[in-house]
């Protein structure tokens, strides 16, 4: 967990807390189930006093064992999320049930650097951007070889419209 004391942040106007961390990926609370880390996180950002609320702003970077959606290598790259969140004190009246909150002068920001590094991971990822990925018939890789399979396919209800065409 990654807790910061906002004393000093609370007691000036425009208090401000300059933060830079390397965790390891449990320290967030991510498994490889979750998100397979390679190495260390890096953390840098700052805690602000904004009022009523703390500003959180903070840039995470990682690198990521990644499975490419079209060939299916496995390939590293790097990732990385900004995170913009507000902290309100756990006494705050009328926040939503979900928002950041802290007490007795200690914010836990761990759970919204989780929740940022999870967020930025696409669906799919690609080992590089003209991936060519697998022939659907053979299952030969298009980036190391080609083939001569037919991959046009028809729908059958529509086959017989295909039949006029050729007449």
């Amino acid at each position: 967990m990654i807790k910061l004391n906002v004393v000093e942040i609370k007691k000036k106007l425009v208090g401000e807390k300059y933060f830079r961390f390397e965790l390891e990926p449990k320290e967030l609370n991510l498994t490889p189930d979750d998100l397979p880390i390679v190495g260390k996180i890096v953390v840098e950002g700052n805690l602000a006093n904004g009022g009523d609320v703390l500003l959180l702003h903070a840039v995470i970077k990682a690198c990521v064992a990644r499975q490419c959606g079209r060939c299916l290598k496995e390939f590293q790259a790097a990732t990385q999320a900004e995170i913009l969140e507000k902290f309100y004190p756990a006494d705050a009246h009328g926040i939503e049930k979900d928002a950041y909150t802290y007490e007795y002068d200690v914010v836990d920001i761990t759970e919204a650097l989780r929740e940022g590094l999870l967020l930025v991971e696409p669906i799919s990822a690609l080992c590089k951007e003209d991936c060519r990925g697998l022939c659907p018939v053979c299952g030969i890789d298009r980036n190391l070889a080609s083939c001569t399979c037919e991959t046009d396919t028809i729908d059958p209800r529509l086959a017989a419209l295909k039949q006029l065409l050729k007449n």
